[in-house]
């Protein structure tokens, strides 16, 4: 799983969106489950892909990154989704229940092994640029990890670049740090990097 964490606003993000009226709302983040039917947030999450990657995070892709291959990537990602691999996204949202820009998403695979049922890995959280600092992280981290739990998962499992931001993130939210391994990726600029190992153990819901 690899968090993006970056300190530019990307200029796209216009669909889905608020009209002018709504946009003079008050608005809050709201996360919420996406379906494989839900393509019309294929743009957005496009946009999320490449801002990421722009600005340093390390997501499994290298800069600079094209709009067809974070197309292609996130194309990818509905085919799978089902009863093992879910999609959540973080956005804005008025007080009469409009959605507007994407602020954030997370994966959860849950491991489809029948000695392995007990546990899941968290995914590729990313936050976009513009919206560090108002708990996106926290909420979608949050939501996977009740998920997990309400399909009967005690335990979770992530990777995160070692010496990065996220680990504040992880260790705040309870992770535990289970070890490093050296030159396990390369970020976006092409340099090797350490990986940070992570895992939490969910309460049992009643």
């Amino acid at each position: 799983m690899l968090l993006s964490f970056s300190t530019a606003t990307s200029r796209l993000h216009r669909r889905p969106t608020l009209d002018p009226a709504s946009s003079r709302q008050p608005s809050t983040i709201a996360v919420r489950q996406l379906n494989s039917r839900d393509l019309q947030w294929l743009p957005a999450l496009a946009d999320l892909l490449i801002d990421g990657v722009h600005h340093g995070a390390s997501l499994g892709f290298l800069a600079p990154l094209s709009r067809y291959a974070a197309l292609d990537h996130w194309h990818g990602v509905f085919a799978r989704l089902g009863a093992h691999q879910s999609l959540w996204i973080a956005c804005e949202t008025t007080e009469a229940g409009d959605e507007g820009p994407l602020q954030g998403a997370v994966q959860l695979s849950l491991c489809p092994r029948v000695n392995a049922h007990h546990r899941g890995e968290v995914q590729r959280l990313m936050v976009h640029s513009g919206a560090r600092g108002r708990g996106i992280a926290s909420q979608l981290m949050h939501r996977v990890e009740y998920a997990a739990a309400e399909q009967g998962r005690s335990l979770l499992v992530l990777e995160t670049p070692a010496g990065s931001q996220a680990e504040a993130v992880y260790a705040h939210l309870g992770w535990q740090r289970a070890g490093e391994i050296p030159d396990y990726d390369a970020c976006a600029e092409g340099r090797l990097h350490g990986s940070a190992l992570y895992y939490k153990r969910l309460a049992r819901l009643v």
